[in-house]
């Protein structure tokens, strides 16, 4: 999609294990496929699935998990929809969904009309193979939530702002950082805006 260069009111937001649970889904998968039970804890990369379970069930624990047409039956993290919309509405901040897939072109009429739905109508998408830092200098974005390590890392670096909700994998760069936003729950993440040009903020 073309990226509009936006103001510094934007802000980016991941998908997977930031506004819903993928854990539970690739738990879910690999109970299918193996009929063995995944510690979520135990689930910090894919690394991890491919290593348990060798490369042609993961292959299909992936593509049950990532499935687009399963999309639907997805249920946002609690009090993210409410968070995210009440940025939108009151606070005068554009949501702008960043997420990586394979398959761009197969994901987006899937995942677009779901985040519509639960986040708002006005919410934008960009469904990549590549960095997403570059695409978030093109939205002009002030920062981004994603609970990905590298990403997070590579955000923070660059002088922008950044929060996750915790998960296993990232439990220590929240630990070593300052400068990285972590929360447990959705409802929890007003209060850690930063205030934004027009008055935008966490207070």
């Amino acid at each position: 999609m073309n990226h509009t260069n936006g103001s510094r009111r934007t802000l980016g937001v991941d998908v997977d294990s930031t506004v819903w649970n993928l854990s539970e889904w690739v738990c879910e998968a690999v109970r299918e496929e193996t009929g063995e039970v995944l510690d979520p804890e135990e689930l910090t990369t894919w690394t991890h699935v491919l290593d348990a379970y060798g490369e042609m069930a993961a292959m299909r624990i992936y593509t049950r998990a990532l499935s687009p047409r399963r999309v639907r039956e997805r249920d946002p993290y609690p009090g993210s929809p409410e968070a995210l919309r009440t940025l939108q509405e009151e606070r005068g901040v554009r949501v702008h969904f960043v997420t990586h897939n394979w398959d761009p072109a197969g994901m987006t009429p899937y995942l677009e009309p779901w985040l519509k739905e639960h986040f708002g109508p006005d919410v934008g998408l960009t469904v990549t193979t590549e960095d997403k830092l570059g695409i978030l200098r093109e939205l002009g974005a002030f920062g981004i939530v994603d609970d990905r390590p590298e990403t997070i890392r590579r955000v923070a670096d660059a002088g922008l702002w950044t929060a996750t909700m915790i998960q296993p994998w990232n439990r220590k760069v929240v630990a070593e950082r300052d400068d990285v936003h972590g929360f447990e729950s959705w409802h929890e993440f007003p209060g850690l805006l930063p205030t934004l040009p027009g008055g935008a903020n966490g207070a």
